[in-house]
């Protein structure tokens, strides 16, 4: 008689992101076994305006999710060995439904990018200091709240005719099965801004100085709570199996720490994606005296916390490097059929430390932490007939990491880190790794995985699903730290003298009000 062997079972995480969403299968050892990724655009309405269609987020995520299953199938992998998914969401982004669910705007999400509640921001900073204090976020239009009262002074029909705001991350659980009703994990409320960080409760307070109904929103979870289970319609869409675990999921910055191993105090991670977010784990409520630094909810099924910095165009700024270079450095090159931005990081390796004194500032979307400035544009400082292309690039690379770096010296102030994970595109460069540990003075770390929010999002998955006795067994798990990087002494003095002049850049700049002379100039 055969033996029956043992049915194995993996993980499927999703990560639906600004610009594309990507989705992996892995096993319990954090193993990837199967992976695709769909790339899609924003709408940009006006210069600083950034909106998303929910259609095409929605039909890309099932779409990936198609093409993630029937690649493990190819594999021998069944649907019935897949027994939980979990999602990492973009935060902030958001959508405004009816009583019937319909999706308003016509069908658009305000993206977390959007800044076109600048005047809202200045209304906002009236009672700051009591804003901070209840949410723990800094007046931003970053924020869902700054956005929101945007829509509320601005689209009054839309309004009256809303009966809620959700994230993608609500609307996701619930097309794929949640139980009736709408969910929000506390990673992605406390984003949003009307939830009472001490309680993990919306605020009556804010909703009451917005002018806002409570039941406006949807009712607050923990990450890594089973939901409910996968339904008939998208089971047939995707190849998943129909009752399968549906789990709520996180923010993709706390997912991303989930998926780089941050669960105690001091373990911090950096994501360089699209934006950038620094993030560290909390034990308890800790503030940032100057309010530079957020504190939010971490992506656990019990209350825990953690600060982050955010910046807008991180990676993204490499992206338009890319984008509005890369022929000219395909030219260069060849056209040898090289990945682009293997083309770009070939340059930039024959650039001196500082770029030969080219400084980029990366403000191609605003500037959140620590300046928390949207009028905030980028630039090159130090330009000159020595200037190559390969300094040009290098700066892009230094300046995103020079601005994560204030960030780093932001949270110093209140907890002090222990050590550093790096994930996002950005840990596939070897320069750009080498180029942080040396701008940021430590030894960091890549891991086996860099994707840590799709990470991130499956362990969360497991833990809802029962697969794991707890978060942290799951990391011990499926988190790999594969290298390290160390700084380099002459570099770090190096940069420790082109920090201080990218720093008085920006303020020299900003006192003399020349951001919002040309942000003005650009809305006319």
């Amino acid at each position: 008689m055969e033996r029956r062997t043992e049915m194995k079972q993996y993980l499927l995480g999703v990560d639906s992101g600004t610009t594309g969403v990507k989705a992996k299968i892995y096993d319990l050892e954090g193993n990837v076994q199967a992976e695709s990724y769909i790339a899609y655009d924003c709408v940009y309405v006006k210069p600083g305006w950034v909106e998303q269609s929910v259609e095409v987020l929605r039909e890309s995520l099932y779409d990936c999710i198609a093409m993630t299953v029937k690649q493990a199938a190819s594999k021998g992998i069944t649907s019935e060995e897949i027994v939980s998914i979990g999602f990492s969401t973009q935060r902030n982004t958001h959508m405004y439904l009816d009583r019937e669910g319909n999706i308003l705007r016509n069908g658009m999400a305000i993206s977390w990018q959007d800044g076109r509640s600048t005047k809202q921001e200045q209304w906002m900073r009236g009672f700051e200091e009591k804003y901070f204090a209840i949410s723990g976020l800094p007046v931003s239009t970053a924020f869902a709240s700054c956005k929101i009262r945007w829509v509320m002074e601005n689209e009054p029909e839309t309004f009256e005719k809303t009966a809620k705001i959700i994230s993608t991350q609500e609307y996701f659980l619930h097309e794929f099965g949640a139980q009736d009703g709408w969910f929000q994990d506390w990673s992605n409320a406390s984003q949003f801004g009307f939830m009472d960080i001490h309680t993990m409760e919306i605020s009556s307070e804010l909703c009451s100085i917005w002018g806002l109904e409570r039941s406006l929103f949807p009712e607050l979870i923990g990450s890594g709570w089973k939901m409910g289970i996968l339904n008939r319609k998208t089971a047939e869409r995707t190849g998943l199996k129909e009752g399968m675990a549906v789990c709520s999921g996180g923010g993709d910055q706390q997912c991303a720490g989930i998926g780089a191993g941050v669960l105690k105090e001091g373990q911090t991670e950096i994501t360089l994606g699209t934006a950038g977010i620094s993030l560290t784990a909390l034990d308890s409520v800790k503030y940032d005296a100057n309010r530079k630094l957020s504190t939010s909810a971490h992506a656990m099924p019990e209350k825990k916390w953690e600060s982050e910095g955010l910046q807008n165009a991180a990676a993204s700024s490499y992206r338009w490097l890319r984008d509005n270079m890369v022929p000219y450095a395909q030219s260069m090159a060849g056209f040898s059929g090289r990945d682009a931005y293997d083309v770009l990081n070939s340059y930039a390796a024959k650039a001196p430390v500082g770029s030969g004194g080219v400084i980029f500032s990366p403000y191609l979307a605003g500037s959140a932490c620590p300046n928390f400035n949207s009028q905030a544009r980028g630039s090159f400082m130090g330009l000159s007939l020595k200037t190559d292309f390969g300094c040009l690039v290098r700066a892009v690379l230094e300046g995103v990491a020079l601005e994560t770096k204030a960030v780093l010296k932001a949270f110093e102030n209140f907890v002090e880190i222990d050590e550093i994970s790096l994930s996002g595109g950005a840990t596939k460069s070897e320069l750009w790794c080498q180029i942080q540990s040396d701008i940021y003075n430590r030894k960091v770390d890549i891991l086996l995985d860099g994707d840590c929010s799709v990470l991130g999002a499956a362990i969360l998955g497991g833990y809802g699903a029962g697969i794991f006795s707890s978060m942290e067994e799951a990391v011990e798990r499926m988190v790999k730290k594969v290298k390290s990087y160390e700084p380099n002494p002459e570099h770090v003095k190096q940069y420790e003298e082109i920090f201080a002049i990218y720093e008085d850049i920006y303020r020299a700049v900003n006192e003399k009000n020349l951001y919002s002379r040309i942000a003005e100039f650009q809305q006319r």
